[in-house]
């Protein structure tokens, strides 16, 4: 019983339950955030554009797609709806498409990474623990490919068959 007690008090648990717990207050009011008006929910969403776009914007340019506009100045496209950011490529190409299309997705292992090095990094008191679940959360969320980038990563049927065979075979060969 002491052991449960013990743990009942560690201070670490309790702060990553908190994080947990600050995690779904975020979902919620991320969810809720439209009804106050399109101002704040741009603002919300003004962090996770950013990272978002300029994963586009680096994987574009890493992949040969020549990156020639970036933005994250919100428009209307249409009555009640708004693009937030956006990145324009002018060789969306065999071998660019399809990278600079799903970059969004390695925010993911920046989140992961973030995760595995933060104690390294930060102090195990709440405030630290806290913000931890706070930048995980918009890495996560900055992380979900639009409509507009799925198009554009099937847009090169023969980038889609490189890619595809590459993991293929990385699965075949090893296991991955």
């Amino acid at each position: 019983m002491s052991g449960m007690m013990e743990a009942a008090v560690d201070p670490a648990r309790w702060h990553h339950f908190a994080g947990v717990l600050l995690v779904i207050a975020l979902a919620v009011s991320q969810a809720r955030v439209g009804k106050a008006g399109a101002f704040w929910q741009i603002c919300w969403a003004l962090p996770g554009t950013l990272l978002h776009e300029l994963s586009h914007l680096v994987v574009a340019g890493i992949t040969g797609g020549r990156p020639v506009g970036f933005t994250i100045v919100p428009r209307r496209d249409g009555p009640g709806r708004w693009v937030l950011g956006s990145v324009t490529i002018s060789n969306p190409g065999t071998v660019s498409a399809l990278p600079s299309a799903l970059a969004p997705l390695l925010l993911n292992l920046v989140a992961y990474y973030l995760y595995l090095g933060w104690s390294r990094w930060f102090p195990g008191d709440l405030p630290h623990t806290l913000l931890m679940y706070v930048a995980i959360y918009v890495f996560s969320y900055s992380s979900v490919p639009s409509g507009q980038d799925l198009k554009v990563a099937v847009s090169s049927p023969a980038g889609v068959l490189l890619y595809g065979g590459a993991v293929g075979v990385c699965w075949w060969r090893w296991g991955l």
